[in-house]
């Protein structure tokens, strides 16, 4: 379609711009750009504007030189374009009424991948697209009607879940742009309905071609919103076996640490029963004996106390674990130090040197309690393991404050963990923490002085 519109580009990408040519012809492909001389090459990338902007706005253009034709005096260029919805949108603003043609507005607005209809001030249809999710609409036949009146799939909504005459008049009167997300459909016949999901956009538009005008997009994003709940359905699943997988860790871990006392306990028995049997009957030595047997049962009164500081804090952590799944206020440094003491009653934790620096007053942060303990819990757990062979074993823990982030850094002397972490064995949890607090885990160093920093966003914390 010939329309004689000025272009003007970039010619230093600083945004100064200067005139190129004029349009002489335009379709949904690009435009031919006719201009004094061969400013531009075959393959060039173009960043214009149609119509000169006093002020750089949003109608810029981005495209690229697909040939370049010379003619005595003047060129001919062919410009492909990247966005065609921007192409069109473009072209309204700079196209004055009497150059635009209705088959030029239909043709474009059939390059959109959604759904569109565009109406006028009155809510009369102008244009719609051949595209047209549920129920199809014949463009001819509804030129001219008002779209509140026609069937469509802005029908189907229930009024409570969507107004279409209302949201209208507000983009009409505020002048603002309007978007509805994941709006929720049934459709079909009784015991046959399929579910649907729709993202209804509204676009202002004031142009010398349209006056005001609505630009509206229907984009159905059912495939879009069933595989994002397949995934989360996934990574609930993943994660509740991952928490019965790290408990089982721990209860592993205790139980190994509980053997040597038992045994010790069971032995110091034995003992006493040999010595027992041993004084049969009254002698000059029973005082001895007597004392012998009171320095033993101390000892066991020692290691039952052991054993049942393992077995409380296992059972605190596992009742508190039932109620993880509330959002609470979490306190970083709390946090760190519930997790030391729980990984303390194992024999293998005891024995790294352990300093922290814990910066006092750090702001709560809202979230699940034991998905941040059990993310500590893994992280140490995997580095103890990691430490077992080395004489010397080091940990440092700090909290902090660093620009809109609490920041949670861990060094260690082991062999360094890999990136992603989340990749590493038993640390798949910290997928659903990057993910579902946003959180950002970056790693610094080496074998034998890494450090892992967990950044929280402050727009969580409280």
């Amino acid at each position: 379609m010939d329309i004689p519109v000025d272009i003007c580009f970039d010619h230093d990408n600083k945004g100064n711009f200067r005139k190129a040519g004029v349009t002489v012809d335009v379709s949904p492909a690009g435009i031919l750009l006719k201009t004094k001389s061969e400013y531009f090459h075959r393959g060039q990338s173009l960043l214009f504007y149609p119509s000169y902007p006093e002020q750089p706005n949003d109608n810029w253009l981005r495209g690229r030189i697909r040939w370049v034709k010379k003619r005595a005096g003047w060129c001919l260029n062919g410009i492909s374009i990247e966005d065609r919805e921007r192409f069109f949108l473009s072209f309204l603003s700079a196209v004055s009424q009497n150059s635009l043609s209705i088959s030029f507005v239909d043709s474009m607005i059939d390059t959109f991948s959604d759904s569109v209809f565009l109406v006028d001030a009155g809510m009369s249809i102008i244009s719609v697209s051949k595209r047209h999710p549920l129920v199809p609409v014949d463009r001819e036949k509804v030129r001219g009607e008002k779209i509140t009146e026609i069937p469509s799939v802005l029908k189907l909504f229930s009024s409570e879940q969507f107004n279409l005459k209302h949201d209208l008049q507000e983009v009409l009167y505020t002048r603002n742009d309007k978007q509805h997300r994941a709006l929720p459909l049934e459709f079909g016949k009784e015991g046959e309905k399929d579910s649907h999901v729709f993202n209804i956009s509204y676009r202002y538009l004031n142009s010398p071609s349209l006056k005001e005008s609505v630009l509206i997009q229907v984009r159905d994003v059912t495939a879009l919103c069933r595989l994002k709940e397949n995934i989360e359905k996934k990574n609930r699943n993943l994660f509740e076996q991952y928490r019965f997988t790290l408990m089982g860790h721990i209860i592993d871990e205790l139980l190994e640490d509980l053997i040597c006392p038992l045994s010790a306990v069971v032995g110091r028995i034995d003992l006493l029963k040999m010595k027992m049997s041993g004084r049969a009957g009254p002698s000059p030595q029973v005082e001895n004996a007597v004392d012998d047997w009171l320095r033993e049962l101390e000892t066991i009164d020692g290691l039952v106390e052991q054993i049942t500081q393992h077995c409380t804090v296992a059972a605190k952590r596992r009742e508190r674990e039932k109620l993880g799944a509330f959002k609470s206020d979490i306190s970083l440094n709390s946090l760190v130090k519930e997790t030391l003491m729980i990984l303390s009653v194992h024999e293998r934790f005891r024995k790294i040197e352990i300093s922290m620096d814990l910066k006092k007053g750090l702001p709560r942060f809202k979230g699940e309690y034991f998905d941040w303990l059990n993310a500590v819990i893994a992280l140490l757990q995997c580095l103890s393991r990691e430490m077992q062979t080395q004489r010397e074993k080091r940990l440092k823990i700090e909290t902090f404050e660093k620009d809109e982030y609490l920041v949670l850094s861990v060094s260690h002397n082991a062999k360094a963990l890999k990136m992603p972490l989340e990749q590493g064995s038993g640390l798949s949890i910290f997928d659903l923490i990057q993910k579902k607090y946003k959180t950002a885990i970056e790693t610094a160093g080496g074998n034998g002085r890494q450090k892992i920093s967990f950044y929280i966003r402050r727009s969580i914390t409280q």
